[in-house]
């Protein structure tokens, strides 16, 4: 398993709702990719509720029973595969029911590979998808003959509202979302979403015990 990544948030907000975190560039696996709530949690707001998020950047492939794929359906994976092993190749077939079969070394180490069979329906049901620390992460309609590559460059961003995990999103209609950065050597960052809707600068952890500790000195 690779670096555990977290987000800390304290909720401060007017009413309740989801936080849901996300990627943001889906089109860069394919051109009709579209991004997923990645993980989401319902939160009441008060002076003490907080929400945590942890992920590792782990990185593989899984496949759905969607219908038609666009923002508003739900991905719930069938099956997933981990693809940061020695096998970094996966294929999407179908024999009467889709299925994920030999697994293979794809040419480049650094990225990651899923081959669709000429057996998937030309009218597929089905999606494909990229995950992340065993979640999916972007999504695309599975389409026969199709070969399909993936080189991880994580954006992470985070928002509020009605957002379920799975659910297919529109990111140019995501209310007020806050971009999570990590500095080199920074794993855990905290913020707080206040009553007017803002968001605080993400700070580390270290940074926020850091401020902690000079406010009860004084």
């Amino acid at each position: 398993m690779g670096m555990i990544y977290s987000v800390t948030v304290n909720n401060h907000a007017s009413h309740s709702a989801y936080f849901m975190v996300f990627q943001n560039d889906p089109t860069q696996w394919a051109p009709n990719a579209l991004s997923l709530a990645w993980f989401a949690e319902f939160s009441n707001p008060g002076p003490s509720s907080r929400v945590k998020f942890q992920w590792s950047v782990d990185t593989g492939f899984s496949w759905a029973e969607t219908g038609e794929l666009q923002p508003g359906t739900q991905f719930t994976a069938t099956e997933t595969y981990d693809a940061t092993g020695l096998n970094n190749k996966i294929t999407l077939d179908y024999d009467r029911a889709y299925r994920f079969v030999n697994p293979i070394p794809g040419p480049d180490r650094s990225r990651f590979y899923l081959a669709e069979s000429a057996s998937v329906p030309g009218r597929s049901a089905a999606a494909v998808g990229v995950t992340m620390g065993g979640s999916t992460v972007y999504a695309a309609q599975a389409r026969p003959n199709q070969n399909l590559a993936f080189s991880p460059r994580p954006r992470y961003f985070i928002a509020y509202g009605d957002y379920e995990e799975g659910d297919v999103i529109d990111v140019s209609a995501i209310n007020n979302p806050l971009e999570l950065s990590y500095p080199a050597g920074v794993y855990a960052l905290t913020t707080t979403l206040n009553a007017d809707g803002t968001w605080d600068q993400p700070k580390s952890l270290a940074h926020s015990n850091a401020s902690r500790l000079r406010l009860l000195a004084v």
